[in-house]
């Protein structure tokens, strides 16, 4: 004899509406997992325009290049916090080493993609060849990767419920903390300098609006305000769509830096120019000479000018399309270096092919993906206690003043 059990009506879960932002990201990871079917079951024919006089392409330019140069924020914050005592850069320290972080990792997604034997990767573990460039920032790579895991892990430890393993890891970190940013510095300045060492052995091939024997300082000189600038696009986005309670002053401050960083620069690869006889190569009509005013444009000039106006410093929105313009004028440096500036003495001109481009963005949408995620569920930046108008416009006196 069977008894009639009353029903339990359980709720349904709503179904994830379709927006436009869902259905991009949806077409950016179908585009990307066909790229990555076809870089490894079809090879390198299939899936790129690359030949033996271009081995390196938009996976080196973008991925590698540009991806290491525009982590230098996380150790450039970390040093200011820790070793210089800058206290009021704090409570973005960590946004700024979980961008590094992500930065580090896509570069090492990349490389999978772009190397010919990737399952080989671990190689220059067992198998040291000193005399090579690729062996240093490899291991620069690996080991900044995990000094950067290791700086960024206590915001995942607070989340465990463990209190006992929670504590004595908290503890010991805070011991070891002082070491690991140490070690930080010296390995992310080794590895920027080092990847313009890798084009010092195109002596004669790369274009003399690029090749210098000072390559590894100026790449090191332009990655930390590229950095810097990266740091402050991501925490401008974090403020306006995540809720997150930051004053806006910090952006001002940060971006101050970046100015005199890029007069820097400039100044040094302008001696460098006039020092290696290039000087004559600014004023010719070709592509090489366009592509370098397009650059020098996007990355000294826009950024050096906008920066010294109070109404771009003052305004956060401003702020974050300036700093756009530096990364901008970064990315266009590094594919210049890796790509043009090597076209016309290999004979060949390149245009990407569209899965190289697919596999790309769909590496640095995962980091994007990740960031935001780990914004809105780990303790990363301050949060605000209730939301603020959606008409509330970003500036400094109205922003600090919620504050």
């Amino acid at each position: 004899m069977t008894r009639n059990l009353p029903k339990i009506n359980l709720p349904k879960m709503p179904l994830p509406s379709v927006t436009m932002w869902r259905t991009i990201v949806a077409l950016i990871f179908a585009a990307g997992l066909y790229a990555t079917y076809a870089r490894f079951a079809l090879g390198f024919a299939r899936a790129t325009h690359l030949t033996d006089a271009q081995p390196w392409g938009l996976w080196v330019g973008i991925g590698t290049l540009c991806g290491v140069g525009l982590s230098a924020g996380g150790f450039a914050i970390a040093a200011a916090v820790y070793l210089l005592g800058f206290e009021r850069y704090r409570p973005v320290l960590r946004a700024a080493v979980l961008v590094s972080f992500l930065g580090y990792s896509s570069v090492i997604a990349g490389m999978m993609y772009e190397l010919g034997l990737p399952w080989r990767i671990w190689h220059p573990i067992v198998m040291w060849n000193r005399h090579s460039m690729l062996f240093e920032v490899s291991w620069c790579v690996m080991l900044y990767s995990t000094v950067l895991a290791l700086e960024f892990s206590p915001a995942l430890v607070e989340k465990i419920p463990l209190v006992g393993l929670r504590n004595w890891y908290l503890k010991w970190h805070h011991e070891v903390l002082i070491a690991l940013v140490l070690i930080g510095v010296v390995l992310s300045s080794l590895h920027q300098s080092f990847l313009g060492g890798l084009y010092l052995l195109t002596q004669g091939k790369l274009d003399p609006l690029w090749y210098s024997p000072n390559l590894t300082t100026l790449f090191y000189l332009s990655a930390i305000p590229a950095g810097l600038a990266v740091t402050i696009i991501a925490l401008y986005l974090s403020i306006r769509s995540l809720d997150v309670k930051l004053d806006p002053r910090i952006l001002t401050e940060v971006s101050r830096v970046i100015a005199p960083l890029l007069a820097i620069y400039a100044i040094f690869r302008g001696v460098d120019l006039a020092k290696n006889n290039a000087l004559q190569y600014l004023w010719m009509w070709r592509e090489e000479t366009l592509s370098f005013w397009l650059e020098v444009a996007l990355l000294v000039i826009g950024p050096i000018v906008l920066l010294n106006m109070d109404r771009v410093r003052n305004s956060p929105r401003n702020l974050y399309w300036t700093c756009a313009m530096v990364v901008a004028g970064f990315m266009t440096n590094r594919v210049d270096v890796s790509v043009t500036g090597l076209q016309r003495s290999s004979g060949v001109y390149y245009v990407p092919q569209w899965t190289e481009f697919a596999a790309t963005l769909m590496v640095l949408t995962v980091a994007v993906m990740v960031f935001r995620y780990a914004v809105i569920y780990l303790d990363i930046l301050p949060k605000n206690t209730a939301k603020l108008p959606p008409q509330l416009r970003w500036t400094i006196k109205g922003a600090a003043a919620e504050a």
